[in-house]
């Protein structure tokens, strides 16, 4: 046997080195090392250490505190071990081999697997999904049985206001009974359901104590909670709009309203590995997207000064943008991140697409077009520090089609189709899967609409490989969790947002999704967006009659949740205070703490920020004032579902409105200083609609539903309620 030295590690480590703090893997395998040769604080010394193998020796355990917080992949395969929970200071392990061990049993192994949160690979095989499963399912069935036996079988039997020494005193009892009573899963797991169970107890005699320990503090809070969370009745949507604004909004915009009342209840399903036909467009006809043709010069470049008709269409000249000064810079702004471009931002249209008409119909001026979102790049391994890289594929969505549509030429490079359905939402996200032992990553759109059913699509093969039943009623917005690739949130005109993990696709495309938490909602939720940068702590819905905050924290049991936080804001005073009077429609983060949002006939965007109103909240009460850093001038319409986006590394924020206009902000000069004037800054620049003719029509400038930009602000890209796409381009 080798005893371990500083000298071994070094010779056994790479990349070869004098100091053990550079070395990054390590081979230690059939050494006949014990466990006491493992030195704590010769390891401790491993701060860069990523890959360990310790496998074919005679380790009968892993000692605590080797200080191997970069650890990723540990190989203790074919050793003597006879218990694995140590494993767990290892917060950061993604890969663990410890197969032929013969003292192990599958409870050690799901202790494990719980144990490390960010633990996707276990003998060579992806359990993402049974982790997830594992962490978050299984243990909130677990605290409801707890509860439900504390309930039944012990509150029973204590005062109607139990003490913190009352709690105490059965707290014991308590723990030993539910360890003995509660049956839950297979025989062959019920060390594993005991070992959790005897957890979950304890943590929740504790929290009962310290509830009665603060309850004379606690007791005001939870009434004004309990008023406030369940304030807002429901009611219909298309009476409380069309009170609003039946005037003002159009027949085919209703549509979007009747869908959840259009649509067949049926039970929560999971699909996967069998798609609806999708459509590679081949002929040049579909392929080309019904273009509104412009000539021939204008499809690769930016419009002509003196545009010609081509195909009885043609661009009316007219100036495209207005510029506005904004108000005088102050001191202490928001810092920006670096941006490449040094030049004023000057964009030019490149090309109009008609490519979600209703059988093609290239006179199809009614299908509404709801959502668009770029592509994420996939990063190139081969080209080190490649920085940000901006991709030029945006995918679009309205009527029964989803389009990815490549900016620069022009080009529909797919086109998926579900018949009979009305997709409202997209969101992309990039997923980490094993294809020959070898990590790839792909990129899945997930789609919603009218049908409730969240469709999953491998877009580079332009493959639905599987379908969620999530709701009920109609999907009307979707987004995915930044740092958790699996974790989806689908927010429905059922007024629920439920968080699912859609789990990885096999090689096969079989997948398993699990449903984690239900965010109960006072009214249907337009626009979320979760917290940066904890990006699992929070999320924030911009909804039918307010703006809501929900505690996403996994690390709670409960299962169904409501609001934490309601923002108030200055137009709901002007309105009365009356939360059904005003809708707020979109919200988005400008960077880490800037959020804008916006309200029906508010006539201007609120910029407000997130800590600062944060640490202003008084949990007795979920109500809050928000924050308000500036109030930028908008459209005064009363047309809902005209969003909201943001260029954070531009630091700018546009938005489109009803008259085919987009208004356009740079965020440079908002300083962290709360403002107390109610007056409106004017937009850096509105960049007015090119007006065009086609057959024979000039066609006005349409309601811009949504618009977004690639992360470096190369392109800018509108979907608008007449079935036009607008793509401009940087010059």
């Amino acid at each position: 046997m080798a005893k371990i030295t500083k000298e071994l590690l070094l010779e056994k480590g790479v990349p070869k080195h004098s100091k053990l703090e550079q070395v990054k893997k390590i081979n230690l395998s059939k050494l006949h090392l014990k466990t006491s040769d493992l030195d704590p604080k010769l390891f401790s010394q491993l701060r860069k250490l990523e890959e360990l193998d310790l496998s074919g020796n005679l380790l009968t355990e892993i000692p605590d505190n080797l200080g191997l917080v970069n650890l990723r992949l540990l190989n203790c395969a074919d050793n003597d071990m006879e218990q694995i929970t140590s494993l767990n200071q290892f917060k950061n392990l993604e890969d663990l081999i410890c197969e032929d061990n013969m003292y192990l049993t599958i409870c050690d192994i799901h202790k494990i697997i719980y144990l490390l949160p960010n633990l996707q690979r276990l003998n060579g095989k992806d359990i993402t999904s049974r982790a997830n499963h594992l962490r978050f399912v299984n243990s909130q069935k677990l605290m409801s049985l707890v509860t439900d036996f504390w309930e039944k079988k012990f509150e029973v039997q204590l005062t109607e206001t139990p003490t913190a020494a009352e709690i105490k005193a059965v707290a014991k009892y308590f723990v030993k009974s539910a360890i003995a009573e509660i049956k839950y899963g297979p025989n062959s797991l019920s060390e594993y359901t005991k070992w959790r169970v005897e957890t979950i107890a304890t943590e929740f005699v504790t929290s009962l104590v310290q509830h009665e320990n603060q309850v004379s503090s606690e007791s005001e809070g939870s009434e004004d909670e309990a008023d406030h969370t369940c304030v807002l009745t429901s009611s219909d949507r298309r009476n409380m709009l069309n009170s609003q604004s039946s005037s003002a909004m159009s027949s085919t915009r209703k549509t979007r309203l009747r869908a959840a009342q259009d649509t067949t209840k049926s039970g929560k399903q999971v699909t996967s590995g069998s798609g609806e036909v999708s459509q590679n467009d081949t002929e040049d006809i579909s392929r080309r997207s019904m273009r509104i043709q412009r000539g021939k010069e204008s499809q690769t470049a930016p419009m002509a000064k003196h545009p010609k008709k081509d195909n009885n269409v043609a661009v009316k000249k007219e100036s495209r943008t207005s510029k506005r000064d904004c108000s005088t810079p102050t001191a202490g702004s928001i810092p920006r991140k670096k941006s490449k471009y040094k030049k004023s931002l000057v964009l030019e249209p490149l090309h109009f697409l008609q490519c979600h008409s209703k059988d093609n119909d290239p006179e199809d001026l009614s299908t509404q077009l709801w959502a668009c979102a770029f592509e994420p790049e996939i990063k190139n391994s081969l080209i080190p520090d490649g920085g940000l890289q901006s991709s030029q594929t945006v995918a679009t969505c309205g009527g029964d089609s989803v389009c990815f549509i490549d900016c620069e030429t022009g080009m529909v490079l797919h086109k998926y189709k579900s018949i009979g359905e009305e997709l409202f939402s997209l969101a992309w996200t990039t997923l980490t899967v094993i294809v020959k032992d070898q990590k790839r990553k792909i990129n899945v759109l997930a789609v919603g609409g009218q049908m409730g059913v969240v469709k999953l699509i491998h877009v580079k093969v332009n493959y639905c490989y599987g379908k969620i039943k999530a709701h009920k009623r109609p999907i009307c917005t979707l987004c995915f969790c930044p740092n958790r690739e699996t974790f989806l949130f689908t927010g429905s005109y059922d007024k629920t947002i439920i968080l699912w993990d859609i789990g990885l696709p096999d090689c096969d495309y079989n997948f398993r999704a699990s449903q984690l938490l239900v965010l109960k909602v006072c009214s249907t939720p337009l626009k979320m967006c979760p917290v940066p940068p904890c990006f699992d702590q929070y999320l924030v819905a911009a909804c039918e009659r307010g703006c809501y905050a929900w505690d996403i924290s996994l690390t709670k049991y409960e299962s169904k949740r409501n609001t934490k936080m309601e923002f108030l804001f200055p137009i709901s005073n002007k309105k009365g205070g009356k939360s059904d009077c005003y809708v707020v429609d979109s919200l988005t983060f400008c960077n880490d703490d800037l959020v804008a949002s916006k309200t029906c006939m508010q006539g201007s965007i609120y910029l407000w920020s997130w800590s600062q109103t944060l640490k202003r909240w008084n949990k007795r009460s979920t109500k809050v004032n928000a924050v308000i850093l500036r109030e930028v001038e908008w459209s005064n319409t009363d047309d809902v579902y005209i969003a909201l986006t943001a260029c954070p590394v531009e630091n700018y924020l546009a938005c489109g409105d009803e008259k085919g206009d987009i208004w356009m902000y740079e965020l440079d000069e908002v300083t962290n200083e709360e403002t107390t004037s109610r007056k409106k800054t004017s937009p850096t620049q509105i960049l007015k609609w090119p007006a065009i003719e086609a057959q024979g029509e000039i066609i006005e400038g349409p309601l811009m539903n949504n618009v977004t930009t690639d992360p470096e602000f190369k392109y800018l890209v509108a979907v608008t309620d007449k079935n036009i796409i607008v793509i401009w381009k940087r010059t």
